[in-house]
């Protein structure tokens, strides 16, 4: 009910959890974002895309641990400086008006390779790309990443950037 006294209705999309993570690798000696290709379901194509995946309390122990799990899974990668790109107080990034979905963003410098990822779902099917700043700044700005990419990709940029890292 608004306050003018007007009833309405909505749709609101939900999840298990209602919130995500978002993780992106940069690795400072070549440059290089970690960006993952995988296949999306709405627009039924493959597409680019920052290592995402759901937060569970139950199979979680914090946000970060979701994160470290998103990396391993989808990237192949562990470890590094990892730099939650969001105030610790925030409840995360909406991801759109209509969703009840919110995410956290981190950035992950230098992670290594992980000689043991933890498997991908049985519904993903992802590869791994490596691309250089100016080429995923391109990509966001095109339209050509979904919106928690693109967001975490910018975030991202802003924090290399104001610590001399591009």
């Amino acid at each position: 009910k608004y306050p003018n006294g007007t009833e309405v209705k909505f749709d609101v999309l939900v999840s298990k959890s209602n919130h995500f993570v978002t993780v992106v690798p940069f690795f400072t000696a070549s440059k290089e974002f970690g960006m993952i290709r995988e296949y999306a379901q709405g627009p039924n194509q493959m597409i680019l895309s920052v290592a995402c995946g759901g937060y569970e309390s139950s199979k979680h122990t914090s946000v970060r641990h979701a994160a470290e799990c998103e990396l391993s899974e989808e990237c192949a990668l562990k470890g590094g400086e990892w730099i939650k790109l969001i105030s610790d107080d925030s409840p995360g990034v909406m991801e759109a008006k209509w969703a009840a979905m919110r995410f956290t963003p981190f950035l992950v410098i230098d992670p290594i390779i992980d000689d043991s990822p933890l498997p991908q779902d049985a519904e993903e099917y992802i590869t791994q790309e490596r691309m250089g700043a100016e080429q995923v700044e391109s990509l966001a700005y095109s339209g050509a990443l979904h919106l928690p990419s693109a967001i975490t990709t910018f975030m991202a940029l802003k924090h290399l950037r104001l610590h001399s890292l591009l």
